[in-house]
């Protein structure tokens, strides 16, 4: 199989999902596929990535990605598991669209199978957060170089770097609902 074909195929599935409800009945039917050693894999891959960053910002980096993947895979999961997913309700934002080709573009860049994996369970993790739970990609609390980070105040999430949202092509940053911090 061409890298990319079965994780494409995914995401123009889902393009054609208007609601929450069955957003998430595929985002839970593919990430249930993820079995513990590939959890821990990407763990390893994402320690892998930082290893190369200032010891003190990647010490607070760290913990944050965790949240970002493995607790909304958790949050997930335990929501399955208590019934709370069933109650999920809602039309899907305009931007959904655009995010699943966005996402295509980026999985099917992928050179090899475990990369394309990878990326498969990020962007799965972020659609539940920005389009079934209306979080912001990043948890609140994610730093950025220059100590900044993301922010909740008054009622609104606010990013250091929502206004570069245009400078990374695979960002998931266009779709997220943080508003600019003002520096």
């Amino acid at each position: 199989m061409k890298p990319g074909t079965g994780i494409c195929a995914i995401w123009e599935e889902m393009r054609g999902v208007t609601g929450k409800k069955d957003l998430v009945a595929i985002i839970l039917r593919e990430v249930s596929q993820f079995s513990l050693v590939d959890l821990q894999t990407f763990r390893g891959a994402i320690e892998r990535e930082l290893r190369h960053l200032p010891p003190r910002y990647r010490k607070k980096l760290y913990p944050k990605m965790k949240e970002q993947i493995f607790g909304t895979h958790h949050h997930l999961l335990l929501m399955h598991r208590n019934g709370a997913l069933a109650r999920v309700d809602g039309t899907l934002n305009e931007q959904f669209g655009d995010f699943c080709i966005m996402v295509e573009r980026a999985c099917s860049s992928c050179d090899n199978v475990n990369d394309q994996r990878r990326e498969l369970l990020y962007f799965l993790l972020a659609a539940f957060n920005i389009f079934v739970m209306d979080l912001p990609g990043h948890p609140v609390g994610t730093p950025f170089p220059g100590g900044f980070e993301v922010k909740m105040q008054f009622g609104e999430y606010l990013c250091p770097i929502r206004d570069k949202e245009d400078e990374v092509e695979t960002s998931i940053c266009p779709f997220c609902r943080a508003k600019q911090a003002f520096l």
